[in-house]
């Protein structure tokens, strides 16, 4: 639940206050006694607005294009769809597989050990005391 709050929620609000704030208290950019042309800040707005148009834009298309009354959409929308690579199912199954076989065969040489056959280890351990 910490987590869904905080990418649905507050990363967003966040997000929103800084750069709301950043225009809110904006003062053109100087360098000692030179001013900055304005193409120049306007061009720089461009690529900071290049990056982050994105998402909201993205969110408005997702709102608009996809059927059914809003807070379905928007309940869709903010659900996470994870759906792992069968490779990556593959490989973890092998790995837990793998690990299962190495402990398999540490306790099958415990056992081996604690055969009456091998005077010189210690007695105590196979007998769980």
């Amino acid at each position: 639940m910490y987590w869904y709050v905080c990418w649905v929620f507050l990363a967003p609000a966040f997000m929103v206050f800084i750069f709301v704030f950043y225009f809110v208290r904006y003062s053109p950019i100087t360098m000692g006694a030179y001013h900055y042309p304005a193409w120049g800040e306007v061009l720089g707005f461009a690529i900071s607005l290049s990056s982050m148009l994105w998402v909201p834009g993205y969110a408005i298309y997702y709102l608009l294009s996809t059927k059914g009354s809003w807070s379905e959409v928007l309940r869709q929308g903010v659900t996470p769809v994870i759906k792992p690579r069968m490779e990556a199912v593959m490989a973890e199954e092998k790995a837990r597989l793998t690990y299962q076989d190495v402990r398999d065969v540490e306790l099958n040489i415990e056992e081996d050990l604690c055969d009456e056959s091998f005077v010189s280890y210690d007695s105590k351990k196979c007998l769980g005391e």
